[in-house]
């Protein structure tokens, strides 16, 4: 049966041969008879290869998608990630017409996620299972990008309604990942400039989520070309927003380091060679072992960068740019601690107190032009 349908026979019917064709969902029904079996042979053999041209799959359709965000403009780490979300949660029906995405269905697709275990890179890159549920922000994400999908099939009349329609995601998500204190990260630092001095690509890598706060995706998507002005910068053209596309600068302790990477590179090699963003998440809690510090995640490490950041007085929006934020209150919500910006707040209030002025925000290059036209 495909995409719903299933056609059935010939059967003989006194002297003549009737092959039925059923709408499995509906019910419906209809029957063609032919004279000969012959005949009727051929009708099936020919509506059958009719019908199966005329199915897509529910693995087809998520291709399909994945070419509708990259016309849409997606980056590569959302083209890559995407697909993969959904066909970790189709996964029973990729090979099966979209047609059997029903609500139950779904719901129990959706149960699959939730009992589904984490896996992690091994020591010989492999992924093995773990003893650990997916986190619920990984389900919730993963049931968002399933109902936005189905959404497009429905636009694109493929299905009827939206079969997540009413799934509700369960459980709270958590902002903010645990982090390192000061003395830690200075350990974890310390371990991770060895390393790399000796020639261990993987700690350069790790350096990176701490020192410039990048995603681990950002990290392994860097080639030759987008470490600049002689290592001063490092450029990232494509993010998973439009405030992503930015370049950082390079702190002195890395420059070395990436540019002995790139010195014998073509401009388009991948910096860190091909590598699944797990490479760095793998690296960052390998060297938090060595170091002898709390094992954290490479997100972690981008918090850590934020919080660090803001408890030095860096402006609001000077930290969400950085991160590649849209809007601040994404930093301060899931990455810079709270006690990081009261210590800020302290101080700056201390300023005033003591007889100084207190810091402001710097204003963009519009917000500037209009001023001095206000004054002008």
């Amino acid at each position: 049966m495909s995409a719903g349908i299933g056609i059935f026979g010939p059967y003989r019917h006194g002297d003549r041969w009737r092959v039925l064709t059923r709408a499995v969902a509906g019910g419906e029904a209809s029957y063609n008879s032919f004279a000969s079996k012959a005949t009727a042979d051929e009708f099936v053999d020919v509506a059958r290869g009719e019908l199966d041209r005329s199915v897509r799959t529910v693995g087809e359709a998520i291709d399909s998608y994945r070419d509708y965000l990259k016309e849409k403009g997606n980056g590569e780490a959302s083209l890559t990630e995407t697909p993969r979300r959904l066909r970790q949660f189709y996964a029973p029906h990729l090979d099966d017409a979209l047609e059997v995405l029903t609500g139950p269905t779904c719901r129990l697709l959706h149960k699959r996620l939730r009992e589904t275990r984490r896996t992690k890179s091994g020591a010989d890159g492999v992924r093995v299972e773990t003893d650990q549920p997916l986190s619920v922000d990984t389900c919730r994400n993963t049931l968002l990008e399933a109902r936005s999908f189905a959404k497009w099939c429905v636009g694109k009349k493929w299905l009827k309604v939206n079969p997540l329609d009413g799934v509700e995601g369960l459980g709270k998500r958590t902002h903010g990942k645990p982090q390192l204190r000061i003395d830690e990260a200075r350990a974890w630092t310390a371990k991770a400039l060895t390393l790399a001095k000796g020639g261990d690509v993987g700690a350069v890598g790790a350096l990176l989520s701490l020192t410039l706060g990048l995603r681990a995706s950002e990290i392994t998507e860097r080639v030759a070309r987008d470490l600049d002005d002689d290592g001063r910068l490092l450029w990232i053209p494509e993010s998973k927003t439009n405030a992503g596309r930015r370049n950082v600068e390079v702190p002195p302790m890395v420059r070395p380091f990436l540019k002995r990477l790139a010195r014998r590179k073509a401009p388009a090699d991948l910096l860190f060679g091909k590598h699944w963003r797990d490479w760095v998440r793998a690296n960052v809690t390998r060297i938090c072992k060595l170091a002898e510090v709390p094992e954290v995640c490479a997100h972690s490490m981008r918090g850590l960068h934020a919080t660090i950041a803001v408890e030095a007085g860096a402006t609001g929006h000077l930290v969400a740019t950085a991160l590649g934020h849209e809007d601040f209150r994404t930093t301060t919500t899931s990455y810079a601690k709270p006690e990081a910006q009261r210590s800020a707040k302290r101080r700056a209030a201390l300023k005033v107190l003591t007889g100084g002025v207190a810091s402001r925000p710097a204003r963009s290059r519009a917000s500037r032009r209009r001023a001095e036209t206000r004054r002008s």
